[in-house]
């Protein structure tokens, strides 16, 4: 599968996750943000990067980055859970 199949026509083929963190009152963080991108099309996983800066430059771009380097996986099998 390189894709998974919408009832309209489209197609979900990739999911980018993000984790926004957790920042204390004094301005640290306690959990710093992430993100990451799974391609179901070529089956990577592009991140995770870690920290506000690297996710604020990352979640914009990776969409169009990805596809440049993508090729598509020659396996048909389904998403698998983590």
């Amino acid at each position: 599968m390189s894709a998974y199949p919408l009832p309209d026509g489209r197609q979900i083929t990739g999911a980018l996750s993000v984790q926004f963190g957790r920042q204390l009152p004094n301005g640290t963080w306690a959990e710093h943000p992430r993100a990451k991108y799974e391609c179901l099309t070529c089956r990577t996983t592009e991140g995770p990067v870690v920290g506000a800066a690297a996710v604020k430059a990352f979640v914009p771009t990776i969409r169009a980055n990805h596809k440049t380097n993508c090729q598509p996986s020659s396996s048909h099998q389904g998403a698998q859970a983590a």
